[in-house]
């Protein structure tokens, strides 16, 4: 039975491609070898027979016009003496070894670059295999080599592998340059966080965070005053007697290492008590209550750190086996606190009330936390007190003064 449309041979017999005549009067069997020829030297892929020993038999017209060869110049020749693969003695010797393999019924493949058309100088990259083809007895009596090339796809991978390895580059780059970005910023965040630290060690936090907000602080202009008036605020001082000589004999580390320690001591107790350490100067201590948030207890709290400063030292006296003594001072009043100047801030309290409770501390007695009457008023409920009357405070006049002595029970 015919396999071919008769209207094929509509205008002649015979329909000739290539060395393949076709007629109208071949039998199936005839047809299909015909075709089978056709359609094997039609392929783009190179398709060749060998014999087991890897002569050439045969190979389609893609393998010879590759390379600009005929058929009867290489019949019965070794096939890796073929033009393709004298590129070197490796895919030679790679090609012979292949063979081998094959002939004993292996089907094998690999990737040779092997010359193209431009013999010596062009290259051809082909994905090359071999299939043993077998008798009815199962012995392998041909092998089928078959290669496409694949020069552009595998010139496409090592483009799209370059860029992927440049892609992976400018990846690390920006990892690198993210990790280097955000190690920055962390150490700007620890630096801000230090830098917070250290301001509200130095100012109360209300008044930090307006004089953050300072344009004259990064500008050469008239700096910007912060000054806020309290009407009822009670400051205290309070001052280490005879320091100056007790510290005669001591180093320098020595002298400060004794006064850090009263101090922090005094600083835990100004926390707890909700008062604001303004400052020290050399052996004295200065703190006030009810700013930079007013509040209506303002002298209770100045008093109860009073008494707490008093056993502390105690305290300190019986660790050290010293037997140091201080003077406290309390008044009650309006201020004006604040900060000036563009340098070295410090939160400072100003007015006749801040110099009222420093007289009370320099004309006080040794051990003793003396109170102008303005403050005792407020605290006569809950304290003790023993009047030491009227004194002629310099720079003041005259005033009558109480030694605060205690707390009263309950």
């Amino acid at each position: 039975m015919a396999i071919i449309n008769r209207q094929l041979f509509s205008n002649s017999a015979e329909v000739r491609v290539r060395d393949v005549t076709l007629s109208a009067s071949d039998d199936f069997d005839t047809q299909r070898d015909k075709l089978s020829s056709i359609m094997l030297d039609a392929m783009y892929q190179f398709v060749g027979l060998l014999d087991v020993d890897g002569k050439m038999l045969e190979i389609n017209r893609a393998a010879l016009e590759g390379i600009g060869i005929r058929m009867d110049d290489i019949r019965g020749k070794p096939f890796w003496e073929a033009r393709w693969w004298v590129i070197s003695q490796e895919s030679q010797a790679l090609l012979q070894a292949l063979i081998r393999r094959a002939s004993q019924g292996e089907f094998v493949r690999c990737d040779f670059e092997v010359y193209g058309q431009a013999m010596g100088e062009e290259t051809i990259i082909v994905d090359f295999s071999l299939l043993p083809i077998r008798d009815s007895n199962g012995s392998v009596v041909f092998l089928l080599p078959e290669g496409r090339n694949i020069t552009e796809k595998k010139h496409a991978e090592a483009a799209l592998a370059q860029k992927n390895e440049q892609l992976q580059a400018s990846w690390e780059l920006i990892r690198r340059q993210r990790d280097e970005l955000q190690s920055l910023y962390d150490k700007l965040i620890a630096e801000q966080k230090l830098s917070e630290r250290l301001l509200l060690n130095l100012l109360p936090y209300p008044i930090a965070e307006r004089l953050k907000t300072r344009p004259d602080l990064v500008a050469n202009s008239v700096p910007e005053i912060i000054a806020d008036s309290f009407p009822e605020v009670t400051v205290l001082f309070a001052d280490i007697v005879a320091f100056t000589r007790f510290s005669a004999h001591m180093s320098p580390e020595q002298l400060v290492a004794v006064l850090n320690e009263i101090f922090c001591e005094f600083d835990i107790i100004a926390d707890y008590r909700g008062l604001e350490k303004i400052k020290t100067i050399g052996d004295a201590y200065m703190a006030a209550a009810g700013l930079p948030e007013p509040v209506d207890d303002h002298a209770v709290r100045a008093a109860q750190m009073a008494l707490d400063m008093v056993d502390a030292l105690s305290h300190f006296n019986q660790r050290s086996g010293y037997n140091l003594q201080m003077r406290i001072g309390i008044n009650s009043g309006p201020v004006v606190a604040g900060v000036i100047g563009k340098r070295k801030f410090i939160y400072d309290l100003w007015g006749a009330a801040v110099n009222t409770a420093s007289r009370m501390e320099s004309h006080g007695v040794a051990g003793r936390v003396q109170v102008t009457d303005t403050t005792r008023r407020q605290l006569d409920e809950l304290f003790l007190f023993e009047e030491r009357g009227i004194i002629e405070a310099k720079g003041v006049g005259t005033l009558h003064t109480w030694f605060l002595t205690g707390r009263k029970s309950g």
